[in-house]
């Protein structure tokens, strides 16, 4: 089978594009003509290939929001789903939701399931938008699901954002206290220095020092800017693999205040996805694979699929997470009690819950400890440099006064 990309039209005169697995263009052209669509033209993928430097655009998370809310309405009020599908891609303003919701509805057309359609466009649906779907297909509940779905995107949102919104304030704070830093030993120091060596002044050794910094930086700043950049692709290049994605998440766990922040933020977007899997049908092996990735630390994601050993085997998930040595013991006994009353979606909505409120406690807690302790270094390092700028001028001055 090969893959051929089509441009065609309905009877409507809707356009569909996508791509459809054929022997020849003949066979893909007749595929599509069974399916009631007109084709424009049919080509072999290769040669419908864009420009390698195009860029695979996710969807945005308020996209699939509104997409989950309008399709919910719409499968509740009897529209059949290709209908509701096409109306929802007519409506987003999301380009890459749009395209994929393209071959979505051609998938569909095609005789495949939704959450099948769905799980061959990665970049548009995740692995718990997929499960929900194909649960809600299953149960026959699909718009109840698709609304429960929508919730859920939006509480994830919101906590992924929190952390993000606490971040931006220290972020600002230390990149004005370099572009500070590096403007006073750039421009102001060196103007200092040609009135000190017009004077001949012997220098104290905190100006001294901070000359030979300015030397340093006008003579090197490049290699400095090289370096740090080099730094930065040298993490984002390490991130990228399993090991060194291991390694820095299992060090920022150990920061103090930030990793205890991280910790509470996978542990809540867990509970999160687990409840929201749990409540829809899906079972727990299922569930617990596709809610570990939402978790954002592979540390935790790690000891989440541990797991699914222990329930393959009969046992609960509860004593695997409380060997893990990453895992809150609360959660773990929040779920063993889940386990004993048959209600674990229940509790691991109220485990969410909990952690949803201990992350704005946690931020609360990290901005205040941030914030004085920026001020306090940035007044420091600013300070220090206007001090040692003018001990010479505070010398010379009481020499003429002696």
């Amino acid at each position: 089978m090969n893959g051929f990309s089509f441009r065609a039209h309905t009877i409507d005169g809707q356009i569909r594009e996508g791509v459809i697995q054929a022997m020849t263009a003949d066979d893909a052209t007749r595929t599509l003509v069974q399916r009631r669509l007109v084709p424009e033209w049919v080509k072999p993928v290769k040669a419908a290939r864009g420009p390698s430097f195009q860029f695979n655009r996710r969807v945005k998370n308020a996209s699939l929001v509104l997409f989950a809310r309008q399709f919910s309405t719409l499968i509740d009020a009897a529209v059949p789903m290709v209908q509701s599908l096409e109306v929802c891609q007519d409506l987003t303003e999301d380009r890459a939701l749009r395209k994929a919701l393209n071959q979505v509805i051609v998938d569909v057309q095609a005789g495949k399931d939704l959450a099948g359609a769905m799980r061959e466009q990665p970049q548009a649906f995740s692995d718990i938008f997929v499960s929900m779907v194909e649960a809600g297909e299953q149960g026959g509940v699909l718009d109840t699901i698709l609304g429960r779905l929508a919730t859920y995107l939006e509480k994830s949102q919101k906590l992924v954002s929190r952390v993000k919104t606490a971040m931006v304030y220290p972020a600002i704070i230390i990149f004005v206290a370099v572009a500070a830093l590096g403007v006073m030993l750039g421009f102001v120091v060196p103007t200092f220095v040609k009135m000190f060596e017009s004077s001949n002044m012997t220098l104290p050794y905190p100006t001294q020092v901070l000359v030979n910094m300015s030397e340093f930086l006008k003579a090197y700043w490049v290699w400095i800017v090289g370096i740090f950049l080099g730094a930065l692709l040298f993490l984002k290049q390490a991130y990228a693999t399993r090991s060194g994605r291991l390694a820095i998440d299992s060090l920022l766990l150990r920061v103090p205040v930030l990793g205890d922040l991280l910790r509470k933020t996978a542990v809540a977007r867990f509970s999160q996805s687990m409840s929201s899997l749990l409540t829809s049908g899906s079972n727990l092996i299922d569930a617990i694979i596709a809610s570990s990735a939402t978790a954002g630390n592979l540390v935790i994601e790690k000891a989440i699929l541990r797991t699914r050993h222990a329930i393959e085997a009969g046992q609960g998930i509860s004593r695997p997470l409380a060997e893990s040595g990453v895992i809150p013991r609360l959660v773990s006994r929040m779920i063993e009690v889940g386990e004993q009353t048959g209600r674990l979606d229940e509790m691991f909505e109220k485990v969410a819950i909990f952690y949803e409120q201990e992350v704005d406690t946690a931020v609360e807690r990290l901005m205040k400890a941030l914030e004085p302790a920026l001020i306090v270094v940035v007044g420091f390092i600013l300070g220090g440099i206007v001090v040692a700028l003018y001990m010479p001028i505070f010398e010379a001055l009481t020499n003429v006064a002696k």
